[in-house]
């Protein structure tokens, strides 16, 4: 069970329906307050009445410390998070949220390119305000498989961005080409991207040369099933079996093992321990090469062997 102290009460004080897919919710403290604040990029855990909890990039100006903003998009064939917050969630209605984090927080010194797919413009949002008011040089790439699906498109516009917004419809033949689009940053430019994995993945490919100057944030769920292995756990030394199907973390409940998590999907990192032998396969989206070959995500990641052994 979740204890309030050590998350942030809020109550949902307004609803936006920007389409019939996208609603934004923004969330205050029930009695006024200010709340935590937040840089720009910033997510939060959003605790769901069902028990769930999601993460939710935090899309309003962090210069406006009375509300948390969050960007929602029903995902029919999703986990059940976002039909939630679309079908029970209400004005009114008290949600606790975590504290911000930041794992992709937008340079203040630096040119920025900035590509978002789709539901993927939400981290930007709240970089835009404060973009707009230091004059810091930017490019904002909004990518979409069609007009319809860009639901921010119109909000963006709003904002007279000129030729620092440019949109991507696939439909309309203007998809953005990244073998170019890649080739043309200037040697100084900082290249953000947050969307779909398969997006991800190509400018990856595309722009892996650029180093500690690309910045992606992915979102979604890392996919995977293994065959039955089993999980011993070095400290007790019990053995758990993990059954074809079953994730490693759901087998770790059933055997009332305690591993804290939030995001359920290999992004979050929250349920992140030490591995000590054994072959794993790491599905997580967000740890970074090098600490694979200490911490694993039972989440999402298994095994490649018969047996693997956790600092549990």
């Amino acid at each position: 069970m979740v204890k309030s102290i050590h998350r942030v009460t809020t109550r949902v004080t307004g609803i936006d329906q920007i389409d019939p897919r996208v609603r934004l919710i923004h969330l205050q403290d029930p009695d006024g307050w200010e709340l935590p604040p937040f840089t720009a990029g910033a997510h939060i855990d959003v605790h769901l009445p069902s028990g769930l909890i999601r993460q939710y990039s935090l899309s309003g100006d962090p210069a406006r410390n009375d509300t948390y903003t969050i960007a929602v998009q029903r995902e029919e064939d999703g986990r059940g998070g976002s039909r939630e917050l679309h079908d029970a969630v209400q004005v009114g209605d008290q949600l606790l949220v975590s504290l911000p984090r930041n794992t992709f927080a937008i340079e203040a010194d630096a040119p920025l390119v900035m590509v978002a797919g789709g539901i993927g413009i939400t981290p930007f949002l709240s970089a835009l305000p404060g973009l707009r008011e230091s004059g810091q040089r930017f490019v904002l790439h909004y990518c979409a498989s069609s007009a319809d699906k860009a639901s921010f498109a119109a909000m963006l516009k709003e904002l007279e961005l000129g030729d620092r917004l440019q949109l991507h419809f696939s439909e309309t033949g203007a998809r953005l080409d990244l073998d170019t689009f890649v080739t043309t940053l200037s040697g100084d430019d900082h290249l953000y991207c947050c969307g779909p994995t398969r997006m991800l993945e190509a400018v990856e490919r595309q722009a892996g040369t650029l180093g500690p100057r690309l910045h992606v944030e992915h979102f979604g769920v890392a996919a995977g099933a293994d065959p039955a292995y089993e999980v011993e756990l070095a400290r007790s030394g019990k053995v758990v079996a993990v059954a074809p199907g079953q994730t490693m973390l759901q087998a770790l409940r059933a055997a009332e093992v305690e591993v804290p998590a939030s995001c359920e999907g290999g992004v979050c990192l929250d349920c992140k321990c030490r591995w000590l032998a054994g072959t794993p396969i790491h599905r997580d989206l967000t740890m970074k090469p090098g600490d694979r070959t200490e911490w694993i995500t039972p989440c999402v990641s298994g095994s490649a062997g018969a047996r693997l052994t956790l600092d549990l």
